[in-house]
């Protein structure tokens, strides 16, 4: 599938600077390939001077650390796109610089980030149960609510031996 993707990509490159080449002639495409990179790192310093200082103003706790967090993560497929060399990558690494297209695409990379970590949630097994059914390998606590408030007498010592530790079980692998 990956290596379908890169092919389709390479034929997509190949079509789209071929029709520069037939509407602008050889050179006329190559200097529009140039300047259009030379404007992309152009654009590229002062879009990410403005995520930078968006990030500061998150970290000193004036604004939601959200965007701009996804701004960083649209900024670096931005920079990527514009370093692959392409019509259409060049193309989508300069309209990913624009504020107005990163707020449209800011929902697409949310999601994608969440659906990311809840997969790297589920596969280290951080998370054991998920609506009811028992996934992968984890830990369950037995145990009951204490009320007395009074302090032991001596400090709780985890023994760390083979197998679960008293008080927990295993649960087991999922089907």
């Amino acid at each position: 599938m990956k290596l379908f993707a890169f092919l389709t990509y390479i034929v997509v490159e190949i079509a789209a600077f071929a029709g520069l080449v037939a509407w602008l002639t050889f050179g006329w495409a190559l200097l529009v390939m140039i300047a259009a990179t030379a404007i992309g790192v152009l654009m590229l310093r002062r879009t990410a001077a403005g995520v930078l200082r968006d990030l500061g103003e998150a970290l000193d706790g004036q604004r939601s650390a959200g965007p701009a967090l996804m701004d960083t993560a649209i900024l670096a497929a931005a920079v990527f796109l514009l370093a692959v060399p392409g019509v259409v990558s060049t193309a989508l690494g300069l309209l990913l610089l624009v504020k107005p297209v990163r707020a449209v695409v800011r929902p697409a990379v949310a999601y994608v980030g969440a659906k990311r970590v809840a997969s790297f949630v589920e596969e280290s097994g951080l998370v054991t149960v998920l609506s009811g059914r028992p996934r992968g390998y984890g830990t369950v606590v037995d145990g009951a609510v204490v009320t007395d408030q009074r302090t032991p007498a001596e400090p709780v010592v985890d023994v760390g031996g083979p197998g679960p530790r008293p008080g927990y079980r295993e649960l087991p692998p999922a089907p």
